[in-house]
């Protein structure tokens, strides 16, 4: 069954409710953004979903393992262009179980964050399979999302070539992100098999977590 990523939660009411509809991931922004969370809502999001999970690989496999043992979403933390110093003290605050490098970050930034790490992949326009399966060769050691590329790197909630993503999909697992609402999760599932999807904006109304959407969104996904 596909993973179901919440991202970009800001108040621990959007964490509930997504726990309650069946997600997997719950994510939280800490880069400069405008869905950035406050530093003490993160840390009451921490302690609503339980304690930390300790995730020891990077990998598809470890970390559903890991998210069907605990009973609990896995709690994400989401960065960009940030150095591993600030990654470590957003850490010391808040016990995130995994870290997820969204900046275009060197594959190596990855072997140096004390977390198992998910590392999105920004396919551009006219990306082929080929040059997004060499894209994500450079960081072999990480859970791969693949996003669509913009100015800001990802998050703009724009579609990827579901056709170059399906290629892919075929010979290894990935979260797919970008342009996902509870009209399109279904089809896209179908037409691509990703192992996760990610939503941020397609479970929003005026820019605010929706319970009813986040509820349709998880449920279409898994094929309720």
């Amino acid at each position: 069954m596909t993973f179901v990523k919440i991202c970009s939660v800001r108040a621990v009411e959007h964490a509930v409710w997504a726990r309650e509809s069946g997600a997997d991931l719950v994510g939280m922004i800490f880069a400069d953004a405008p869905r950035r969370i406050d530093i003490k809502v993160a840390r009451a999001v921490r302690r609503e979903l339980g304690p930390r999970v300790e995730i020891l690989e990077s990998s598809t496999a470890t970390v559903e393992r890991e998210r069907q043992a605990s009973g609990q979403p896995l709690l994400v933390g989401v960065f960009a262009r940030q150095s591993v110093d600030d990654i470590e003290r957003v850490l010391d605050r808040v016990d995130l179980d995994l870290v997820q490098l969204s900046g275009g970050e060197h594959p190596a930034l990855a072997s140096r964050i004390c977390r198992a790490v998910v590392r999105a992949v920004h396919v551009a326009d006219g990306m082929d399979a080929d040059a997004v399966r060499r894209e994500i060769d450079r960081a072999p050691n990480t859970v791969t999302m693949l996003d669509a590329k913009s100015k800001q790197g990802g998050g703009t909630g724009q579609k990827i070539d579901w056709s170059v993503a399906a290629e892919l999909a075929a010979k290894r697992p990935f979260v797919l992100a970008g342009g996902l609402n509870p009209e399109n999760v279904k089809d896209a599932v179908r037409s691509v098999r990703p192992w996760a999807v990610d939503v941020s904006s397609g479970v929003e109304t005026d820019g605010v977590k929706d319970r009813d959407k986040i509820r349709a969104f998880i449920a279409a996904a898994k094929g309720g």
